[in-house]
């Protein structure tokens, strides 16, 4: 399965314009003359409004978006499948817009396997229960907004572009993929309002500079809680408690750490390398590391840490500027 392709010089305005449409069809999905009932597995072979009107089951693949300016509305019905193939695919078609709404989605490989397709908006959609990978999008500028994925056998969400916007999301006991992984070293990804508990790999991976994770709570995964690789990401206001591994792992320069609470992980609460990294008002406690490993120089503010098995901070490097800390 090809989670990527090329932007094929469509640029960035046209991917944001193209998530734009699929939010205008997304909010205009309720049933019309012009809309088109769907009663079981089919094509949805042309743009339009599109609404599921009963419970479908599936062997394989279900539904098939099979051009862009789809939008389909689950009207809170169920698609169930025998483990294999898609709930909802875009059977490759590299669509630009389309929006997917209002339903659930059970045992099938992948629940939403949107690969190819850029500038998705997927709402209020529960795809738990599959074997591999409950949502998972495969180009940038898309939105994921309230969808539950839990208790997928490889991940919960993955999002394989950069510049999603993830938001209000459930991810919890996934497999060893993990729950919510950006992983396309493009960035700019922002997960918000989130719950990511009890997966096999890492609760919130996302790969690339420039990416946000932000009043959301990582717990209780079997690795590290929050891995962000490369320049400029950014923690805010979160809680990372219970991890196996590190809670907060920041990779390269300029990351920061602002207005959250790490506690109880396995390894260092919270660790920067490379430098001109920040913390502030945060704290990090009872962790079986340091407190904060952070390489210098940078900032530390308003740091509290407190019962971390290797001390409350450790930096190598330069110096760091130190303000207002209770390290104890």
């Amino acid at each position: 399965m090809s989670f990527k392709r090329s932007f094929r010089g469509r640029g960035f305005r046209g991917y944001a314009l193209g998530a734009l449409a699929a939010l205008a069809m997304l909010l205009a999905a309720s049933p019309s003359r012009a809309d088109t009932a769907v009663s079981s597995c089919m094509t949805l072979a042309t743009r339009g409004n599109y609404f599921l009107t009963k419970n479908l089951t599936s062997a394989g693949t279900c539904i098939v978006i099979g051009d862009e300016g789809v939008s389909f509305d689950m009207k809170g019905h169920t698609i169930t499948g025998d483990g294999t193939g898609d709930g909802i695919s875009d059977g490759g078609g590299e669509f630009e817009a389309m929006a997917i709404a209002n339903g659930k989605i059970r045992n099938f490989s992948v629940g939403v396997g949107l690969d190819s397709s850029c500038c998705v908006v997927i709402r209020n959609v529960d795809s738990s229960k599959n074997t591999g990978v409950g949502v998972l999008v495969g180009e940038c500028c898309s939105t994921i907004d309230s969808v539950t994925a839990d208790n997928n056998g490889t991940a919960g969400i993955v999002a394989s572009d950069c510049c999603f916007t993830i938001n209000n999301v459930q991810a919890n006991n996934n497999g060893p993929g993990g729950g919510i992984v950006a992983a396309a070293s493009g960035g700019d990804t922002t997960v918000s309002n989130s719950t990511v508990t009890g997966n096999g790999g890492a609760g919130v991976f996302l790969d690339g500079c420039c990416s946000f994770l932000v009043s959301s709570k990582v717990m209780g995964s079997k690795v590290d809680g929050v891995d962000m690789n490369d320049c400029c990401n950014f923690v805010i206001n979160s809680t990372v408690a219970f991890n196996v591994g590190i809670g907060v792992s920041l990779i390269e320069d300029d990351n920061l750490v602002i207005g959250t609470s790490v506690f109880s992980n396995g390894g260092d609460g919270i660790f920067l390398s490379n430098d001109t990294n920040q913390i502030t008002n945060s704290s990090s406690t009872g962790n079986g590391g340091f407190g904060a490993n952070v390489e210098c120089p940078g900032a530390i503010t308003g740091l509290t840490t407190k019962n971390n098995t290797s001390g409350g901070l450790h930096t190598t490097g330069g110096t760091c500027t130190q303000l207002n800390n209770k390290l104890l």
